[in-house]
Parts: C-alpha cells; structure tokens; sequence
C-alpha cells in the first residue's frame, strides 16, 4: 500500500522534470494593436474575437475598437446572427503572429458565403507632444470602383495628373506619409484621369500626432452619394468624408393628427417652403438640404402664421434622412432620424416609428398568420412614442404584426401582414386615430 501511495507524487514530479527540461511556452516582449473593420455591403453587424473571445461588433464601414495584446500567435474569428438561429455562425477566420509595436486592421471583404479577411498592418507612430504632423494611409474598399487615383490636399487644390498620392485596386493600400495637421479635400478620380473625378469630400480637418488610415465605400440605399470615405485614427474619433457634391436629402411625415394640413419652410422666416399641403399621413418627396442646421417651421397651409412647429434638424451630406411631425397641440415636434434601407443577407429587417400620442409605449408582436396571439412574447417591448425602432430581425415568411399597449391586453390595430424575404427592408408607422382607444398601423413606402 504504501509504494501506491508513492506512485501518484512520483509521476508528479517526474512530469515537472520533463516540462523543466523540455520546451516551454512562448513568452511575449511586447504588445501589438489590433481592430477589424466591415467592408460587406450586405452583410449585417458582425463580431470580432480573438480565438473565443469577443473584440466589439462592426456594422458596415464601422471598426471594432482598437485592443492591445501580447506578441504570440491568435486565431481571430467573425461571426454573426442568421435569422432564426439561437447561436452565432462563425464564416470567417485568420490567423495573426502578432509583433510587438505594430498596428494592425482585419478588413472584411466580400459576402458572407465567400468572406475575404484583408491585413492591413503598419508600425505604431509614438508621436511627440510638439509633433504638428499627422500621418496617413489611403486603402479602396469600394466594389463598385476599379482602379482609381487619391489626391489629398488642400481645399481649392484640382486634381493633376501626377501629383495623385495612390493609384490602387480594390483591397489595397497604399504607404504611410506624413502631412501638416490641417484641412484638406479627399479626391478620387478615374486611373489616370484627373478629370474624371469620382469623389470629392468636403474640407475636414485632421490633427497632429494622429496616424490615420482612410479608406472609400460603396455609398449603398442609405445615401444618394455613389462613395463614402471614412479615416480610421488610432487616437480620435471615426471621420466620415462626405461628398461636396451631394446634399444631404430629407422626406417629411405628417405624423400628428392635431397638427392639420400644413407648409414647411427650411427658413425662420417663412419665405422657403419646401412642402406645402402636407396632410395627416401625407409623406413628401425626398427633398434636398443644406448639410449642416437647417431651421424648419410648419404653418397652416397657404397662411404663414401661426408658426406651429420651430425645429432645427441637421443632416450629412448625401444622407437619406426622415422627419416626422409627432404630438398634440400643446406638445407639437419634428423629430428627426436616418431610416435604415440597407438590406442584409442573413434576414430582412422591420423598423418601425411611432407617432401615436395616446400610447406613450407600446409593443409589437410578430406572429404566423391567423393565429391567436396567446402567450407570445413581443419582438419589440416599449416602443416609445416619437421615436423610431431599432432594426427588428425577421426570418423569410410571412407574419401577422400586432400592436398593444405595453402591459396591456387589448390590440390597439387590425394587424399588419406582411411578406418577407431574406434581403428585404419594411418599413411602419403608428399613427392616431380618431378614436383614441385604437391607432393606425401602416407601410411606409421605402423609395429607391
């Protein structure tokens, strides 16, 4: 008994020596950086991990943050929801041997069946503090663009043939160099046509001791811009390049019952008006904006007073935006928000927006046709009157859409059926009616 009892310290000990006298584990000496950034037009929100554990999510043109890890080798994954999936789907993975001192982008690229994982790596700047330079990199992640050249430079600068800065593909990137902190205009024309110019940004300022990686876009349904432009800084906030020669673009909602029949005007004075007649439920034409404050009233119609409603909304450049006039005659507002009309290849998307002031909450239900809503639990709780849905994921199929006051059992509408398949966007509204124990559930129409 009492060799058996030896056995098990013994056959410890023993493995201590070999691990002692074998290889070891790699040690680290320094750290990298690393973030991924969506360039899937179609693809919905996706997360990054490092081997099991999750680095932020990345809708498309937008980057996970940037994290720091030890110089070993990792296996980085990317998954995301499919409609009807209780469980993420990994689709794509890349393994890194990351170095110390380096700074590195996972671009996706692609669809979701046939992902591409682009590296993008450069060495961290350790900028000082009297450094006035900033420093950047130029990349092409817009499909819909062949070989095209970048200019950057300052405003008022026309693009010469070569002065271009990088002449690249889609998926390519170009070296870094260093500029004087300040303003400047991004330009992109045809390969070896400056005058043929693809995009052109406003002037956007970037500062000192940054290094910034820019990359272009496919504009895609939320923009009449055929490009967007976005720089990636290591030390600040995302930039989004907008095109100088698309206005931002606005349709208005008449959403208030207590409202009437009205005119708006994009000035205080009521001398520009850009809507007139618009009644409850009317919706305008897209409409275009100034980018930047735009000062808006509603009047009666063909009367320019009393001023109903004063707001100042404000949108970017080449963006798709909505404003929905919401409350009683006490509570009149113009809300404003930028509608999702992106279709994704995973599900089809529901937002909805509520107008109603007789129901401050309310949910929604997503049921099989002409069945009984029992005990189903909502896909939307608490929907707050003047204010628009998050995207609501939907499998392909149809669905009996219903409406109830949060905490409450009655339906406050005829249900909405609708049809949808993977790809599709829905868009609905809630609006009051004039009996105020129900409201009006309706399609809104998505223009192309």
């Amino acid at each position: 008994m009492r060799l058996k009892n030896l056995a098990l310290p013994l056959v410890a000990a023993l493995l201590v020596a070999a691990c002692d006298s074998g290889s070891s584990l790699p040690e680290a000496t320094g750290k990298g950086s690393i973030r991924a950034i969506n360039a899937m037009a179609s693809a919905p929100e996706v997360s990054f991990l490092i081997e099991e554990r999750s680095l932020g999510t990345a809708d498309f043109r937008q980057a996970t943050s940037l994290v720091e890890y030890d110089d070993l080798t990792y296996t980085f994954n990317f998954e995301t929801f499919f409609a009807g999936d209780t469980a993420l789907t990994r689709f794509a993975t890349r393994n890194l041997d990351v170095v110390a001192d380096m700074d590195y982008i996972m671009v996706l690229t692609g669809s979701l069946a046939n992902a591409s994982v682009l590296l993008w790596e450069t060495p961290q700047r350790a900028f000082t503090a009297t450094d006035t330079v900033f420093e950047a990199r130029f990349a092409h992640t817009s499909e819909s663009l062949g070989t095209v050249d970048y200019y950057f430079a300052a405003p008022g600068t026309a693009p010469v043939l070569g002065e271009e800065i990088a002449t690249l593909a889609f998926g390519e990137i170009s070296g870094v160099a260093d500029y004087a902190a300040g303003d400047y205009v991004l330009t992109v024309t045809a390969g070896d046509d400056p005058t043929d110019i693809l995009f052109q940004s406003d002037t956007t300022t970037l500062v000192a001791a940054t290094q910034y990686t820019i990359s272009t876009f496919d504009g895609g349904p939320n923009t009449f811009a055929p490009i967007i432009a976005r720089a990636y800084p290591t030390t600040a906030s995302v930039l989004t390049f907008a095109d100088s020669n698309y206005p931002a673009t606005v349709e208005f909602i008449n959403g208030s019952l207590d409202l009437g029949t009205v005119d708006i005007y994009d000035d205080e004075t009521q001398t520009s008006l850009v809507v007139d007649d618009l009644a409850h439920k009317g919706i305008s034409a897209e409409l275009n904006l100034v980018a930047g404050n735009n000062e808006i009233s509603y009047t009666p119609s063909d009367v320019n007073s009393p001023v109903l409603i004063e707001a100042t909304v404000n949108f970017f450049k080449g963006i798709r935006g909505r404003v929905v006039s919401v409350g009683e005659t006490d509570t009149l507002r113009a809300v404003a928000y930028n509608p999702d009309r992106r279709g994704v290849d995973t599900h089809a998307k529901l937002q909805i927006f509520s107008a109603t002031s007789n129901f401050s909450f309310v949910s929604v239900f997503a049921i099989e046709p002409d069945a009984v809503l029992d005990t189903q639990a909502p896909i939307l709780s608490s929907l707050t009157s003047g204010a628009a849905s998050a995207n609501l994921p939907l499998a392909p199929g149809s669905y009996d859409l219903y409406l109830r006051e949060t905490l409450g059992t009655e339906n406050l509408a005829v249900p909405l059926r609708i049809d949808v398949e993977i790809g599709d966007v829905v868009h609905a509204i809630i609006y009051d009616n004039v009996d105020p124990a129900i409201v009006d559930f309706e399609l809104l129409p998505i223009n192309p």
